[in-house]
């Protein structure tokens, strides 16, 4: 019999979709702490209706992106509360029940890295509550590696650069 070994430390990552506006009634850092307090490490804001226009009908046209990690360790145990937190979240902000922002959390351990989600398939590992997990990228040879369901501005090379910068820190 294998004996079971405590989760791997994680770190909390999110990326967070928006209109840039003047009008913007709350600031990135102020959503990041309200998902977790601590120090964060950002990378953006990017231009993000370039790639998709997923959200243009419900966030409208020239939004962007920032993707944050949470210099703490988290509990994967428990990692799909910060998925409900999130979408708690977003409601707080939405506008004629549209929202405002977009969060995405997931977490980043030695070999992989993960997002949180709110739908299910074939590829997505359900951990309760209504939350599936999906590994999008994976370790090895010293890099990440995107998988045939990773999105597009997850292959970018300043994030995948940014993830293992990140990732080297913090196995040390």
């Amino acid at each position: 019999m294998e004996k079971t070994f405590h989760p791997p430390k994680a770190m909390l990552f999110t990326a967070i979709t928006f209109h840039k506006s003047p009008h913007l009634s709350i600031a990135i850092e102020d959503l990041l702490d309200k998902l977790m307090p601590g120090e964060w490490t950002i990378l953006g804001p990017y231009p993000f209706s370039d790639i998709t226009d997923y959200y243009k009908k419900e966030m409208g046209p020239d939004l962007y992106k920032i993707y944050a990690l949470n210099l703490k360790n988290i509990s994967l145990e428990n990692s799909a509360g910060y998925k409900l937190k999130s979408n708690l979240i977003e409601d707080d902000y939405r506008i004629n029940g549209k929202r405002t922002f977009n969060i995405d959390p997931g977490f980043l351990t030695h070999f992989n890295f993960t997002l949180l989600t709110t739908k299910g398939y074939s590829h997505r590992i359900y951990l309760g509550h209504g939350i599936w997990s999906e590994v999008t990228l994976f370790y090895q040879n010293k890099h990440f590696h995107s998988l045939p369901w990773t999105y597009p501005d997850y292959k970018n090379p300043l994030l995948l650069q940014f993830l293992e910068k990140e990732r080297n820190k913090f196995v040390k």
